[in-house]
């Protein structure tokens, strides 16, 4: 996976950074910035207008969420070599968080 997530620059340049492998490589950036502790309980869902959306379980998991979303979005963009997320919404739904 780690070889996998070193790629997205690449990828994303060699798509001519096309809206739907943005998306994809932003969920995969979340997923690997977000580790195995985050993993069920802050599931990402989509990205629309730089914003990308990330399903909660609860109250507590979203403001906690919310207080590192600053590092989270460095981290994100980090992993794609570019900034194309601006920001991170959270969204309480317990249905998609084990």
């Amino acid at each position: 996976m780690e070889g996998l997530i070193k790629t997205l620059p690449a990828v994303l340049r060699a798509s001519g950074n096309a809206p739907e492998v943005i998306e994809a490589a932003a969920i995969a950036a979340w997923k690997h910035a977000a580790g195995e502790n985050l993993k069920s309980h802050a599931v990402p869902l989509s990205l629309a207008d730089r914003t990308l959306k990330i399903a909660v379980a609860d109250a507590i998991w979203q403001k906690q969420l919310h207080a590192m979303r600053g590092q989270m979005l460095f981290r994100v963009n980090s992993l794609l070599g570019q900034p194309l997320v601006g920001s991170i919404e959270f969204i309480i739904d317990a249905t998609l968080c084990r």
